[in-house]
């Protein structure tokens, strides 16, 4: 197994794309950590600098630098929060690197989330159990699978069994909504959450296959969310 140090200093494919990334998006602010000394050394100190090449003088941007340190803070830090999630996980540490290497496309902000939310729900991506999603808007989000909703209802010492129901009402012959209710031992109401088809339904293949199913994964995944995670 590579250590983190050895998987951090070879290049990877996500160590290529970073910096197109944050040109394109903008160096993004992660709460509490190291990055935002590169965001604040970025707006402070973008005014050209001249420098003497010979006889001549021209003028060079400390931008390019500012980035530069951005994108190997980010590196750092997801190498850290990457060696801490396969040791609290007990998973290879390489093929998480590799995983990770893959999602050239989701802002490392949203990696980092990911990373983090491993250690604190017991989830693991390479089995499908926590992965992300993109909205129409084109933002990344973390999502829980329902193989993840699964482990994390049945491993919880409060869960205490749930219950579906669903509208009468019919669109195209599909129900208006979906509602989950989950229960847990130490509280006296469940924590209920309704879906409405309209607002969620899909339009890839799996959405026209099995509707129903999908509005009820949905339903499961926000109650879990709400309820358990």
């Amino acid at each position: 197994m590579k250590s983190a140090n050895e998987i951090h200093n070879k290049p990877n494919k996500r160590s290529q794309a970073l910096k197109s990334i944050l040109q394109k998006q903008g160096i993004e602010q992660i709460a509490e950590d190291p990055i935002e000394l590169a965001m604040e050394a970025s707006n402070s100190n973008n005014s050209p600098k001249v420098v003497t090449f010979g006889a001549g003088s021209v003028l060079h941007s400390s931008n390019q630098t500012n980035i530069a340190q951005s994108i190997e803070l980010f590196d750092k830090l997801i190498a850290k929060e990457l060696a801490r999630a396969t040791s609290e996980l007990g998973i290879d540490e390489a093929e998480l690197q590799a995983w990770v290497d893959l999602q050239l496309e989701v802002p490392a902000k949203t990696i980092l989330t990911l990373l983090r939310m491993m250690q604190s729900l017991h989830l693991d991506p390479l089995s499908e159990e926590i992965g992300f999603t993109q909205y129409e808007d084109g933002q990344w989000q973390v999502f829980i699978t329902i193989e993840g909703c699964s482990k994390l209802l049945n491993q919880h010492p409060q869960f205490n069994g749930l219950h579906f129901t669903q509208a009468d009402t019919l669109i195209d012959g599909l129900p208006e909504w979906i509602e989950c209710s989950i229960y847990r031992k130490d509280r006296e109401v469940p924590t209920t959450v309704r879906e409405y088809l309209a607002e969620v339904k899909g339009e890839n293949e799996i959405w026209k296959k099995m509707p129903r199913r999908m509005l009820r994964h949905r339903a499961l995944q926000q109650c879990v969310r709400l309820a358990i995670a």
